[in-house]
Protein backbone atom coordinates (compact mmCIF):
# COMPACT_ATOMS: atom_id res chain seq x y z
CA UNK A 1 0.00 0.00 0.00
CA UNK A 2 0.99 3.26 -0.95
CA UNK A 3 0.81 5.77 2.31
CA UNK A 4 1.38 9.31 2.77
CA UNK A 5 3.14 10.19 6.18
CA UNK A 6 3.69 13.87 8.19
CA UNK A 7 4.08 15.01 11.37
CA UNK A 8 4.74 18.83 12.59
CA UNK A 9 6.81 20.58 11.29
CA UNK A 10 7.27 22.83 14.67
CA UNK A 11 8.29 19.21 16.52
CA UNK A 12 10.33 17.30 14.07
CA UNK A 13 14.19 18.02 15.39
CA UNK A 14 12.33 17.05 18.94
CA UNK A 15 10.25 14.24 17.60
CA UNK A 16 12.27 13.01 14.69
CA UNK A 17 13.37 9.69 16.14
CA UNK A 18 9.65 8.63 16.87
CA UNK A 19 8.71 9.91 12.93
CA UNK A 20 11.62 7.58 12.00
CA UNK A 21 10.05 4.95 13.85
CA UNK A 22 6.20 5.13 12.57
CA UNK A 23 7.93 5.27 8.88
CA UNK A 24 10.46 2.31 9.56
CA UNK A 25 7.83 -0.27 10.83
CA UNK A 26 5.46 0.78 7.70
CA UNK A 27 8.29 0.11 5.29
CA UNK A 28 9.14 -2.99 7.33
CA UNK A 29 5.17 -4.17 7.26
CA UNK A 30 5.91 -3.98 2.96
CA UNK A 31 4.19 -0.64 2.49
CA UNK A 32 5.67 2.22 0.29
CA UNK A 33 5.98 5.41 2.42
CA UNK A 34 6.04 9.04 1.57
CA UNK A 35 8.10 10.86 4.14
CA UNK A 36 10.97 12.71 2.73
CA UNK A 37 9.77 15.95 2.84
CA UNK A 38 9.44 15.04 6.65
CA UNK A 39 12.17 13.39 7.64
CA UNK A 40 14.95 14.67 5.19
CA UNK A 41 15.06 18.24 6.63
CA UNK A 42 15.26 19.97 9.94
CA UNK A 43 12.77 22.64 11.35
CA UNK A 44 15.64 25.29 10.31
CA UNK A 45 15.60 24.44 6.81
CA UNK A 46 11.83 24.77 6.91
CA UNK A 47 11.42 28.23 8.82
CA UNK A 48 14.51 29.11 5.63
CA UNK A 49 12.39 27.92 3.00
CA UNK A 50 12.09 30.65 0.01
CA UNK A 51 8.11 31.28 -0.58
CA UNK A 52 8.96 29.64 -3.93
CA UNK A 53 10.25 26.48 -2.33
CA UNK A 54 7.63 26.48 0.26
CA UNK A 55 5.30 26.43 -2.86
CA UNK A 56 6.92 24.17 -4.80
CA UNK A 57 6.77 21.51 -1.71
CA UNK A 58 3.25 22.07 -1.35
CA UNK A 59 2.55 21.43 -4.99
CA UNK A 60 4.42 18.25 -4.95
CA UNK A 61 2.84 16.89 -1.15
CA UNK A 62 -0.51 17.88 -3.15
CA UNK A 63 0.59 15.37 -5.61
CA UNK A 64 1.88 12.51 -3.32
CA UNK A 65 -1.15 12.86 -0.83
CA UNK A 66 -3.58 12.02 -4.26
CA UNK A 67 -1.12 9.54 -4.94
CA UNK A 68 -1.34 7.51 -1.62
CA UNK A 69 -4.34 4.94 -0.73
CA UNK A 70 -3.84 5.90 2.89
CA UNK A 71 -2.28 8.88 5.05
CA UNK A 72 -0.65 8.72 8.53
CA UNK A 73 0.22 11.69 10.89
CA UNK A 74 1.66 11.88 13.70
CA UNK A 75 -0.63 14.52 15.90
CA UNK A 76 1.05 14.66 18.90
CA UNK A 77 1.75 18.03 18.38
CA UNK A 78 -0.87 20.07 17.33
CA UNK A 79 -0.32 21.59 14.14
CA UNK A 80 -2.20 23.68 11.81
CA UNK A 81 -0.57 22.54 8.84
CA UNK A 82 -1.52 18.73 10.20
CA UNK A 83 -5.12 19.63 10.61
CA UNK A 84 -5.21 21.07 6.62
CA UNK A 85 -4.00 17.79 5.61
CA UNK A 86 -5.78 15.70 7.45
CA UNK A 87 -8.88 17.53 5.92
CA UNK A 88 -7.31 17.13 2.46
CA UNK A 89 -7.08 13.44 2.75
CA UNK A 90 -11.03 12.84 4.61
CA UNK A 91 -12.10 15.27 1.71
CA UNK A 92 -10.32 13.13 -0.57
CA UNK A 93 -11.92 9.27 0.67
CA UNK A 94 -8.69 8.42 2.27
CA UNK A 95 -8.44 6.60 5.56
CA UNK A 96 -6.19 8.44 7.87
CA UNK A 97 -4.49 7.25 10.62
CA UNK A 98 -3.41 9.83 13.50
CA UNK A 99 -1.34 8.65 15.72
CA UNK A 100 -0.47 10.63 19.37
CA UNK A 101 2.03 9.59 22.48
CA UNK A 102 0.08 9.09 25.83
CA UNK A 103 -1.08 12.29 26.99
CA UNK A 104 -1.39 13.83 23.57
CA UNK A 105 -4.76 13.53 22.97
CA UNK A 106 -5.61 15.22 20.06
CA UNK A 107 -9.28 16.10 21.28
CA UNK A 108 -10.18 18.36 18.02
CA UNK A 109 -10.08 15.05 16.37
CA UNK A 110 -12.74 13.26 18.32
CA UNK A 111 -15.89 13.57 16.00
CA UNK A 112 -14.22 14.13 12.17
CA UNK A 113 -13.63 11.86 9.61
CA UNK A 114 -16.37 9.30 10.78
CA UNK A 115 -15.66 5.38 9.21
CA UNK A 116 -12.38 7.45 7.75
CA UNK A 117 -10.02 8.78 10.50
CA UNK A 118 -8.75 6.61 13.13
CA UNK A 119 -7.11 7.97 16.45
CA UNK A 120 -4.63 5.61 17.71
CA UNK A 121 -2.66 6.03 20.88
CA UNK A 122 0.69 4.71 20.54
CA UNK A 123 4.06 3.71 22.38
CA UNK A 124 7.24 2.89 20.29
CA UNK A 125 7.27 -0.79 21.89
CA UNK A 126 3.65 -1.83 20.43
CA UNK A 127 3.90 0.46 17.45
CA UNK A 128 4.08 -2.72 15.16
CA UNK A 129 0.94 -4.82 16.39
CA UNK A 130 -0.84 -1.33 16.58
CA UNK A 131 -0.26 -0.37 12.93
CA UNK A 132 -0.85 -4.11 11.55
CA UNK A 133 -4.21 -4.06 13.07
CA UNK A 134 -5.42 -0.51 11.69
CA UNK A 135 -4.23 -0.73 8.27
CA UNK A 136 -5.55 -3.82 7.75
CA UNK A 137 -8.87 -2.04 8.78
CA UNK A 138 -8.14 0.87 6.58
CA UNK A 139 -7.49 -1.50 3.55
CA UNK A 140 -10.99 -3.04 3.93
CA UNK A 141 -12.95 0.72 4.21
CA UNK A 142 -11.07 1.08 0.56
CA UNK A 143 -12.81 -1.96 -1.03
CA UNK A 144 -16.50 -1.75 0.55
CA UNK A 145 -18.34 0.92 2.41
CA UNK A 146 -21.94 0.39 3.58
CA UNK A 147 -24.07 2.95 5.38
CA UNK A 148 -27.01 2.33 7.49
CA UNK A 149 -29.35 3.80 10.00
CA UNK A 150 -29.39 3.16 13.86
CA UNK A 151 -31.71 4.57 16.79
CA UNK A 152 -29.99 6.95 18.69
CA UNK A 153 -30.11 4.32 21.54
CA UNK A 154 -27.30 2.13 19.35
CA UNK A 155 -25.39 5.86 18.69
CA UNK A 156 -25.12 6.78 22.07
CA UNK A 157 -23.64 2.88 22.40
CA UNK A 158 -21.32 3.29 19.70
CA UNK A 159 -20.04 6.64 20.50
CA UNK A 160 -19.54 5.36 24.25
CA UNK A 161 -17.44 2.94 22.93
CA UNK A 162 -15.10 4.94 20.61
CA UNK A 163 -14.74 7.57 23.35
CA UNK A 164 -14.03 5.10 26.25
CA UNK A 165 -13.69 1.79 24.86
CA UNK A 166 -11.34 3.12 22.43
CA UNK A 167 -12.68 1.40 19.75
CA UNK A 168 -13.81 2.52 16.73
CA UNK A 169 -17.60 2.50 15.83
CA UNK A 170 -16.74 0.25 12.53
CA UNK A 171 -14.11 -1.65 13.74
CA UNK A 172 -17.01 -2.95 17.10
CA UNK A 173 -19.67 -3.63 14.19
CA UNK A 174 -16.88 -5.51 11.46
CA UNK A 175 -15.90 -7.67 14.73
CA UNK A 176 -19.59 -8.46 15.78
CA UNK A 177 -20.26 -9.52 12.22
CA UNK A 178 -17.46 -11.27 11.77
CA UNK A 179 -17.98 -13.90 15.01
CA UNK A 180 -21.21 -14.09 13.77
CA UNK A 181 -20.07 -15.52 10.79
CA UNK A 182 -17.74 -17.79 12.42
CA UNK A 183 -20.63 -19.18 14.06
CA UNK A 184 -23.73 -19.00 11.67
CA UNK A 185 -23.94 -22.92 10.58
CA UNK A 186 -26.29 -21.77 7.54
CA UNK A 187 -23.74 -19.55 6.53
CA UNK A 188 -20.72 -22.13 6.63
CA UNK A 189 -22.99 -24.53 4.58
CA UNK A 190 -23.06 -21.76 1.96
CA UNK A 191 -19.35 -21.49 1.99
Amino acid sequence: MKIYFSASVASIDKNRSNYEAIVSVLESLGHSVISDHVLKKTKLEYESQSEKESLAIQRKMANWKKQAEMSVFEVSTPSFGIGQEINFALNNRKPVLALYTTGSNPHILRDEGEELLFLLEYELKTLKNSLVEYIDYAKQQQDVRFNFFVSPEIQHYLDWLAKYKRTPRAVYLRELLERDMKENKDWKKQK
